[in-house]
């Protein structure tokens, strides 16, 4: 283990893929410093810092936060001069416009592979999560519409990976989502997304992730200074209202969560920190499915 701290109890079994992580979070930490890019550890791996001091021990990845403005400055710095030997730059949903829903940060030569697209032929090697944090304007009418956009963005990439974990309504909105232009959906909702980064606002938000409208407005305040937090054996960024925003997308987060809740936040449907994913699928390791990632 290069990266994980000694002792650790393996109860999840899931150490060496952790460590694996957190070598790509490393890079990332290593490459925005040198650029002077910012960015912060975000949800379950901002939690995971303040509680446990590193990972939550049963989580199998690692999402980062940055702005528009920083990722871009990232994307452009990574095509210039980043190490596309070991790392490749994944954009999910990314639009002619260059806008994204999550980007992720690959490690060619490993396998992470997610159940819904494991038939898919994309680069699925071990990554980190690039969260956009939005601008989000102080008109609550104009926060619901970014929220409401923003929503159709995740419903039709949910649909178009055949997502079936909903039931009732949500299973109908799934199944109408399914049926509309992609170009509506994700092409015109991403720039409702975007439309207000410019617009002097008090706030952030995360709509394109799990939280749901309040849940993932946060106060720009929280996040001004981000500063160097103790993560596994290094050090990793988070933001100086780390305890505001936790408490605000948590509620009592240093309460774990129940057995079944563990299970259902693990991601990895095959991981494996030493072999290519073209050895459990798609052999000519070609990305032909990637322009349908949102």
């Amino acid at each position: 283990m290069n990266y994980m701290r000694d002792g650790l109890e393996d109860k999840y079994g899931i150490l060496q893929l952790q460590d694996k992580i957190m070598e790509v979070a490393k890079y990332i930490d290593e490459f925005c410093q040198t650029h002077d890019i910012d960015y912060c550890l975000m949800g379950g791996s901002a939690l995971g810092a303040k509680r446990h001091g590193g990972f939550i021990p049963w989580d199998d990845d690692l999402d980062i936060f940055m702005t528009p403005d920083n990722y871009e400055k990232f994307r452009e710095a990574f095509e210039a001069s980043g190490d596309k030997e070991k790392f490749y730059l994944q954009e999910y949903g990314k639009t002619k416009g260059g806008l994204v829903t999550i980007p992720k940060l690959r490690m060619n030569g490993t396998t992470y592979i997610e159940e819904l697209t494991k038939d898919w032929k994309i680069h699925q090697g071990v990554f980190v999560d690039i969260f956009i944090l939005h601008n989000c304007p102080n008109s609550k009418i104009k926060q619901l519409w970014q929220c409401f956009w923003a929503k159709c963005v995740v419903v039709k990439g949910m649909s178009m990976r055949s997502y079936n974990r909903q039931t009732g309504l949500r299973k109908m909105l799934l199944g109408i989502s399914k049926a509309l232009p992609k170009k509506l959906m994700i092409d015109y909702g991403l720039k409702q997304v975007y439309r207000f980064r410019n617009e002097k606002s008090d706030y952030y938000c995360n709509f394109l992730g799990k939280a749901v409208y309040k849940k993932g407005l946060y106060k720009k305040e929280w996040f001004a200074v981000t500063e160097p937090i103790a993560f596994e054996k290094t050090t990793l960024r988070v933001p100086t209202g780390l305890h505001a925003f936790l408490t605000e997308r948590f509620g009592d987060y240093m309460t774990p969560p129940s057995e079944d809740r563990i299970r259902w936040e693990q991601h990895a449907w095959k991981w494996d920190t030493e072999n290519d994913f073209s050895q459990y699928v798609n052999q000519n390791r070609n990305t032909d499915d990637e322009r349908n990632l949102v």
